[in-house]
């Protein structure tokens, strides 16, 4: 069993299946040594299957988000009861905190692998992309240019409310159904104000997503 501290009382939460598919977002309402509650004090929450095996994500930006695995022992339209707690790897925690979006992005700065191909970068400013998907390790995009893993560039979101720019090298290269290339992309060193920010935007996207389903 994991320990978690009763200073994350109150830290927004969200809990995913083990596929990563959305069950539900409410607050951690209780800290006791073998199990935590969830509840929500704006909706009531769906009833999820006893004993189904889940991922439950802890936002807090003051003490640092946590993504635990367990399994709900009870559910109702009040709280959520989950036991059986251990904590997720760095990589995987990282993995969870992944929600689908086709916002915009515009890249900057972009550097190509190949020395030749050096001639080609005197348009690698103002790059418009289409997001895929995003994570607090990474994100895809999707554009008809092609690109090639290695490749850096500095990125803009600008539903993220801010001018930040943050750092990228594409990881794989993915030919996708509708016509576009598709880029993996891990995000290099980040600020703590730079994190900060893709958790708000990772949870407002996620917010926006459950309404959708309810």
């Amino acid at each position: 069993m994991v320990e978690l501290p009763d200073s994350y009382v109150g830290s927004s939460c969200v809990v995913k299946t083990k596929n990563n598919d959305l069950l539900t977002m409410g607050t951690l309402h209780r800290v006791k040594e073998k199990y935590i509650d969830i509840s929500s004090s704006r909706n009531e929450l769906p009833e999820i299957p006893y004993n189904l095996l889940v991922k439950v994500e802890i936002y807090n930006t003051r003490i640092g988000f946590r993504v635990l695995i367990g399994r709900v022992y009870i559910s109702t339209k009040q709280m959520a009861r989950i036991t059986d707690l251990n904590e997720a790897t760095n990589d995987e925690r990282r993995e969870y905190f992944r929600i689908s979006t086709r916002d915009e992005g515009i890249i900057y700065n972009l550097v190509r692998k190949a020395e030749e191909e050096e001639a080609q970068n005197e348009d690698a400013n103002d790059i418009r992309v289409q997001l895929v998907d995003i994570s607090l390790g990474g994100l895809m995009f999707k554009i008809k240019r092609e690109l090639t893993p290695d490749d850096s560039f500095n990125i803009m979101i600008p539903k993220l409310g801010d001018s930040m720019l943050y750092a990228c090298e594409i990881r794989r290269r993915v030919e996708r159904a509708d016509g576009y290339l598709g880029y993996g992309c891990e995000f290099m060193e980040m600020t703590v104000l730079q994190e900060d920010l893709l958790y708000k935007y990772i949870l407002k996207r996620q917010n926006d997503q459950l309404r959708r389903i309810r």
